[in-house]
């Protein structure tokens, strides 16, 4: 039974479904953004940032994932990204909550040599200041689901990559549907 959760790691199903659940936060964001006019801030800007990121590792894993060693790796940088969305979504779930100042300027702070801001404004633009984020069902924040969502997102990386190098076999076998 372990020994099957940990070639689950090294399916693409697996990593399409994180693919397909960063869609989705992608989307979910998007939606309020431009159809309930929820601008986002810079730290909103840098959270999607870290969603999309979440989406080019599992397309990548996607194409390497049959290999042990690159499987570990894919999850280890999942794990990471993980939590670096923790990091940014409670920051901006501390600066929602008046528990910290915020700092947060209209400018994302993207590096030169990729800045998504300029190239996908429409999705990597901020359009507010920090300090808010809307309310979503049972009683949360977006901030809060966020936080949430890294949880999630760290669990799935250490649990995968933790059942893949305990339980892993060294060759997976080749099938259509994996």
């Amino acid at each position: 039974m372990l020994s099957f959760a940990a070639n689950i790691c090294r399916s693409s199903s697996y990593w399409l479904l994180i693919f397909i659940a960063g869609l989705s936060l992608e989307l979910i964001a998007l939606y309020f953004q431009y159809q309930l006019g929820y601008g986002p801030c810079v730290l909103c800007i840098e959270i999607r940032a870290v969603v999309f990121l979440i989406m080019l590792i599992s397309l990548l894993a996607m194409l390497l994932c049959r290999y042990r060693v690159l499987a570990n790796l894919m999850n280890l940088a999942l794990s990471a990204a993980g939590v670096l969305l923790y990091f940014k979504a409670d920051l901006l779930l501390r600066i929602e909550r008046n528990q910290v100042e915020s700092a947060c300027g209209f400018k994302a702070d993207f590096p030169q040599w990729l800045p998504l801001d300029i190239w996908l404004p429409s999705v990597f633009e901020p359009w507010e200041a920090c300090g808010y984020t809307p309310m979503l069902w049972l009683d949360i924040t977006m901030a809060e689901a966020l936080v949430y969502c890294s949880y999630g997102v760290i669990a799935t990386g250490v649990l995968m990559l933790a059942t893949n190098l305990l339980f892993g076999k060294k060759k997976q076998p080749t099938s259509p549907f994996s």
